[in-house]
């Protein structure tokens, strides 16, 4: 499985959390762990991040599926997060998670 996701999907105009559905609700706790974890290791300006790991289970993303893989993660300079669990075939990017509230990057003032 491969998740394309833009986080902006599950933000209002004003970038707080849409109302979701448990099975949304769950997707968007995953993904922003991914966001969160890998957004500490980046200064500015964004360089090519290699992978680090999230400290996410792969089954944290729905009860259904049972892989006990960790998810790594990674950030290439155009801002696109890819992540991927070491065991299974879950993947996925996440874009558009700069300047949310789960954007944890130290900027640099110049």
């Amino acid at each position: 499985m491969v998740l394309k996701t833009d986080l902006r999907h599950f933000l209002d105009e004003e970038g707080k959390l849409l109302t979701l559905t448990e099975q949304a609700k769950t997707v968007f706790e995953f993904l922003s762990k991914i966001v969160s974890s890998i957004s500490e290791c980046i200064a500015q300006p964004i360089v090519d991040i290699d992978l680090v790991a999230v400290n996410l289970k792969c089954n944290t993303r729905a009860e259904q599926i049972n892989c006990q893989g960790d998810i790594e993660a990674s950030c290439i300079n155009i801002g696109l997060i890819e992540w991927h669990c070491d065991s299974c075939k879950a993947a996925g990017t996440i874009s558009n998670w700069q300047g949310s509230l789960w954007d944890k990057q130290q900027h640099i003032m110049h």
